[in-house]
């Protein structure tokens, strides 16, 4: 009976969670691998950060929600990270927004009345055949009344601001009766970029929360949707050059993860070569000999004689197409042997520094 018991009440919570009868995510989101950037410097900024100028960017994420829990989606942040040190985030858009349900102010009316009534009679008999009487009465009535108007309660609609000291932005949008989270939503940054710099690329995350009830007819709770996050290239409209390297990049890049995701197995019983190594893996499960791409750059020679070769050539050229975009990052000169020789490119910083 018990065990009955449980699996109606299991059955019930899956029924009142939909989102959890979903093998994908019941929020998708999309972006593309490639956005253009327009030079928008002005004399007044080159004179404020000489060697500085302004590019700006619309990101553009399209959100599609699963129709059985429109209603239920509550909230969506959108977080955008440059990979390159040297860039700032000088501006967005939008900012942040607060609405009203109401169209304009609220009207209040305050209604005061007195009312003041007196009533004086008098009666005089002097036979009882004859007499007189009088009355006097007095009626007094006042009103005032005051009219205000009230400034409706505002409730956030959006907010945005920078992260990580000004070198990322974020925006989270909230669902109201005006507004949807569903469609294309058009993020504006502006980037304070090194006067070399025409490609880069940036990380974009896309998180969602929705409301659902714990138990059927009981009270409910806001639940995360496993985060997604890309990587888009950037690079100054117009030049060829540019946008040929960041979308080398981004390629590359995917097929990198693609890849070790792939001979991930494998990668990982090939890490562990010697009994020093296991005994390192179990005390320190999460350390087990570093990354992978750590493993590339401290041996090259040993990890590609001992790594799957579609992971050592997925890498090689991850390490070219880097090469190629660091020409136009703005921030050092390419050294030309991280290119030509294969070794010196398996020692390379991954990270642009």
């Amino acid at each position: 009976m018990v065990r009955i018991i449980r699996q109606f009440v299991a059955i019930g919570f899956l029924a009142a969670s939909p989102a959890l009868l979903w093998a994908g995510s019941p929020v998708q989101f999309d972006i593309g691998y490639l956005t253009p950037a327009q030079d928008i410097t002005t004399p007044e900024f080159q004179r404020q950060r000489p060697g500085y100028r302004l590019m700006k960017l619309d990101v553009m994420i399209s959100t599609m929600v699963d129709s059985r829990i429109s209603k239920d989606l509550t909230e969506t942040t959108f977080l955008i990270e440059p990979h390159n040190p040297s860039i700032q985030i000088e501006d967005f858009s939008p900012q942040t927004t607060l609405q009203s349900p109401y169209a304009g102010n609220i009207s209040q009316e305050k209604r005061v009345e007195y009312n003041v009534d007196g009533k004086l009679t008098a009666n005089q008999t002097i036979t009882p055949n004859l007499g007189g009487g009088g009355s006097l009465g007095i009626s007094r009535k006042q009103s005032s009344v005051e009219k205000v108007d009230v400034i409706p309660e505002m409730k956030l609609v959006s907010a945005s601001g920078t992260i990580h000291r000004g070198r990322g932005v974020y925006f989270r949008f909230n669902r109201t009766p005006q507004t949807s989270l569903e469609g294309t939503t058009v993020l504006g940054v502006i980037l304070a970029v090194p006067d070399g710099w025409t490609a880069d690329t940036m990380t974009v995350r896309c998180r969602a929360k929705v409301r659902q009830p714990i138990v059927p007819g009981g009270p409910s709770k806001e639940n995360a949707i496993p985060e997604s996050h890309y990587t888009v290239a950037m690079y100054v409209a117009g030049d060829r050059y540019a946008a040929d390297a960041a979308s080398r990049y981004v390629r590359e890049e995917a097929h990198w993860q693609e890849v070790r995701q792939k001979y991930g197995d494998e990668i990982q019983r090939r890490r562990i070569d010697s009994p020093l190594d296991y005994l390192t893996s179990i005390v320190h499960p999460s350390q087990r000999n570093g990354s992978v791409e750590q493993w590339l750059r401290t041996s090259p020679e040993k990890a590609s004689r001992e790594l799957p070769p579609p992971v050592v050539d997925a890498y090689y050229r991850l390490q070219e197409a880097r090469a190629h975009l660091d020409r136009c990052s703005g921030v050092r000169a390419l050294n030309k042997a991280r290119v030509t020789d294969e070794s010196a490119i398996a020692n390379s910083a991954v990270s642009v520094n």
